[in-house]
């Protein structure tokens, strides 16, 4: 008996990876709006589950490129002959070659507030850029994946393409048998591709950088490897930051929890200070934090095992680089973040830095006993912006009544605090 299978209709748009040629699309903020996993009314900034999977061979493909096979999907077929078979079969995940896909999404996962889940059924709908089935769990995946003749493996030809959200659906052009079946650096060419398209199938549009190598730029590069600083600003404005995973950290409740401060400095978000060198980014780096927009909070968790003078530092910290035209497009001037200090029931206010500016810092200085404190970090601008803090403090004993004066000021705070949101 065959399943019903919700099935949207819309003219989808596109990207094409071209091996040589270079062009720029820009396409706007798109991003999944609903999903197998969470539904409907998902908005810009919501952390998101997206599930994804192959179709079978001979699922029908209809041409998107002119000159493009008409023939239905042959990846498995082509990934088992170049790649490895392994025992067969037809669980998917134990083919050699599975967990080369796996890890790219697993890669985006790590720099973003996006979940994955392999989906191993399909509808065996076609691929197709007016009509495509909705997601359901054990059923159908949100992104699925096939692959077939589209124009040969020479000269300026189409590596790959991929349908934008909520759509998502990926073809890979099998004839480019040598570029595939590449191993080294771990299939770097495949990979690099694959997360290059999903990169499509979240709603990054292509990027023109002149001066920096970035993923979603037209052309495949295998100078780097995976997302690269762009492409994770890009990702945390539609997904948020990998906290945002799992209920997220937008309450003291829900706070992320730093650990215990023993005199030795706590940092994180230090992956996006790159200053004005534009360094690479490496594949095993995940430590890009963002407050997304400007509803967006970030309360962390730090407990003192002593009486500390601390030090609370929040910098707005992304290189500059060249961005579709404006030659001076910074990411540490995104947004302006504010910072407040709670005591330990997450409402008493303690402190707050309020400076105005974009990329400007901030820094809360005061005597704490032992216990646990909240940070909350929020912005002031509807654009994301990477953060690094850092807490730093050495021991100290106060003087008497030092911390009844903690009190008054924190009181004080409450009374001018212009916006706290909780």
């Amino acid at each position: 008996m065959r399943r019903s299978i919700s099935v949207f209709k819309t003219s989808v748009l596109f990207i094409v990876l071209f091996a040589t040629l270079n062009v720029s699309v820009a396409l706007g903020q798109t991003r999944w709006g609903q999903t197998a996993t969470d539904g409907a009314g998902l908005g810009l900034g919501d952390a998101t589950t997206i599930t994804w999977g192959f179709v079978s061979d001979g699922t029908a493909i209809t041409p998107a490129i002119t000159g493009e096979s008409t023939d239905g999907s042959e990846l498995i077929s082509f990934l088992d002959l170049n790649l490895g078979a392994g025992a067969g079969g037809s669980d998917l995940t134990n083919r050699p070659w599975f967990s080369v896909f796996d890890n790219i999404f697993d890669r985006w996962d790590a720099v973003s507030g996006l979940s994955f889940s392999y989906e191993a059924n399909d509808s065996g709908e076609r691929i197709d850029s007016f009509v495509a089935p909705r997601g359901q769990l054990g059923v159908v995946a949100d992104v699925r994946i096939a692959g077939h003749s589209i124009d040969g493996q020479t000269g300026s030809n189409t590596l790959a393409y991929n349908y934008f959200p909520d759509h998502g659906d990926m073809v890979i052009d099998t004839d480019n048998v040598s570029f595939y079946s590449n191993s080294s650096n771990n299939y770097l060419g495949l990979r690099n591709v694959l997360a290059h398209e999903f990169g499509h199938g979240m709603g990054l549009p292509h990027v023109d950088t002149t001066n920096s190598l970035q993923l979603m730029n037209p052309s495949v590069n295998l100078s780097f490897d995976g997302p690269q600083i762009d492409d994770i600003h890009q990702a945390q404005v539609r997904y948020g930051d990998n906290w945002e995973e799992n209920g997220g950290n937008d309450t003291f409740s829900v706070a992320t929890d730093l650990g215990i401060f023993n005199g030795t400095e706590i940092l994180i978000g230090v992956d996006a200070n790159m200053g004005a060198s534009l360094d690479e980014v490496d594949p095993n780096q995940i430590d890009f934090i963002s407050i997304d927009n400007g509803t967006d909070v970030d309360f962390l968790e730090i407990t003192l095992d002593g009486v500390y003078d601390m030090s609370f530092d929040l910098d707005m910290v992304g290189p500059t680089y060249n961005h579709d035209g404006n030659n001076s497009y910074s990411l540490a001037n995104q947004s302006d973040l504010d910072m407040v200090l709670f005591a330990s029931d997450g409402t008493t206010v303690l402190g707050d830095s309020d400076n105005s500016g974009l990329g400007v810092s901030e820094q809360i200085n005061m005597v704490l006993q032992a216990g646990t404190y909240y940070v909350q970090i929020l912005g002031n601008n509807n654009a994301t912006q990477f953060y690094q803090f850092g807490a730093s403090g050495f021991s100290a004993v106060p003087e008497p009544g030092s911390m009844l004066a903690l009190g008054a000021l924190g009181a004080f705070l409450i009374g001018r605090r212009r916006r706290i949101a909780r």
